[in-house]
């Protein structure tokens, strides 16, 4: 109908909370370190077992440092010794009982647990689903721990093109996910994608580059670098003066920092940067020490070259006309979008449970929001026609004409 193009998206997410109970959480931590003590005392348990029958480790297959246990290994074990302590007395028989019934049982769940967890950080025992996230409450962003899905949207117009349901809470791992079911759905990739800083990291800025997308997505400290504060700042590494040819920085002070090496950088989700150390030779009685840096020794910076360059050319497209034409629409655009659907339509939590139900749902909630923006702008093309036109001020009843009906809605 021309009203999308799909050449370029606006996105951005919103964490919606789940249906979930909100205090029926699991911590990968505490499970980790609950499974850890279990795992200690029933090996603890298992050596005074066979000690009391004087059985030689190595026929149980076992080595000088005891392994890990799991819950196949430990029902294994417990099988071979059941074989020798049928003549056992009371007390290993004891061990043995708890063994099998409180420790065996336990160690399952925390295995059971794990395996849900993934590499999430937590989840509800009433919707598995979910993840722990920050959610903010109100306009000062008070909020509180809550199981919650990370939903993400593509617009432009201010018709949903495109969404996806995360269950990671930060935005930057969800972008590459995103972009492919958009490619999946229409078979074309985007032009443009316009994001805000949550974005912004050295794994998005390559995948754009690769997709050959153009992409003005802000980074960290993108508005505050433009600041005479920060501008004027010859303490600060973006303002150190670098010699390329020769791979040196030099500091306040006038003093060469030599390369020093370098070193890997993983982020949370397994993507490995690569960065340079660049260390000042004699920091020791120098005037401005204490303005350049609080270390004891001499000051060492870490640099990440890669994402410096990817950084200065997001900043041009950024700052060019284009990129203030985009910065300008992406507030009234996305954002626009989630605040018709949490503040307007009261969509600040799911119904469902389950990672399939919760993307239905969201989905319906995308329909009715583009079928709802659809039927304004038809009421709003019906009463600009000539007078001598029907107008149709049931935006349904204007659909079952619409073949009769000589004017159509422009493109945007």
């Amino acid at each position: 109908m021309g009203y999308v193009s799909l050449k370029v998206q606006y996105i951005d997410g919103t964490k919606i909370e789940s249906a979930a109970g909100r205090y029926t959480f699991v911590w990968k931590g505490s499970v980790e370190k609950n499974k850890a003590k279990l795992e200690k005392k029933i090996e603890s348990v298992l050596s005074d077992i066979e000690s009391q029958i004087k059985e030689d480790q190595s026929e149980l297959g076992r080595d000088e440092t005891p392994l890990p246990i799991d819950s196949t290994a430990l029902r294994d074990r417990l099988s071979a010794l059941n074989e020798k302590l049928r003549e056992a007395g009371k007390s290993t028989l004891k061990q043995l009982k708890k063994l099998r019934e409180e420790h065996l049982p336990r160690l399952e769940k925390y295995e059971k647990q794990l395996a849900v967890l993934g590499e999430r950080n937590s989840y509800s025992k009433t919707d598995v689903d979910a993840t722990f996230m920050r959610l903010k409450d109100d306009h000062m962003q008070n909020g509180q721990l809550k199981a919650a899905y990370n939903t993400q949207i593509s617009t432009e117009e201010q018709f949903i093109t495109h969404y996806s349901i995360h269950q990671s809470a930060g935005d930057t791992t969800t972008l590459k996910d995103h972009l492919e079911g958009f490619e999946e759905n229409y078979h074309s990739r985007s032009e443009a994608v316009v994001a805000d800083a949550g974005y912004g990291s050295e794994e998005n800025y390559e995948m754009l580059e690769s997709k050959g997308i153009e992409g003005y997505v802000k980074y960290n400290y993108f508005h505050k670098e433009q600041k005479l504060a920060q501008k004027n700042n010859p303490f600060l590494l973006q303002n150190l003066y670098y010699n390329k040819e020769e791979d040196f920085y030099v500091c306040p002070m006038g003093q060469k920092m030599a390369f020093a090496g370098k070193g890997i950088r993983k982020s949370t989700n397994g993507y490995s940067s690569r960065v340079s150390y660049y260390q000042a030779k004699r920091c020791e009685g120098c005037p401005l020490r204490g303005q350049c840096h609080k270390a004891q020794g001499n000051r060492l910076i870490e640099v990440n070259h890669r994402l410096n360059e990817l950084k200065a050319k997001a900043r041009q497209r950024l700052t060019s006309e284009t990129g203030l034409y985009h910065r300008s629409k992406r507030p009234i655009e996305v954002e626009a979008v989630f605040g018709q659907m949490k503040s307007n339509n009261k969509f600040n939590r799911f119904t469902m449970r389950g990672l399939e139900k919760v993307d239905i749902e969201f989905a319906l909630m995308c329909i009715g929001h583009n079928l709802r923006k659809w039927s304004k702008k038809l009421l709003k093309t019906t009463s600009s026609g000539p007078d001598d036109q029907p107008k149709y001020n049931n935006p349904l009843t204007y659909g079952l004409h619409w073949v009769n009906y000589p004017y159509q809605p422009m493109a945007a």
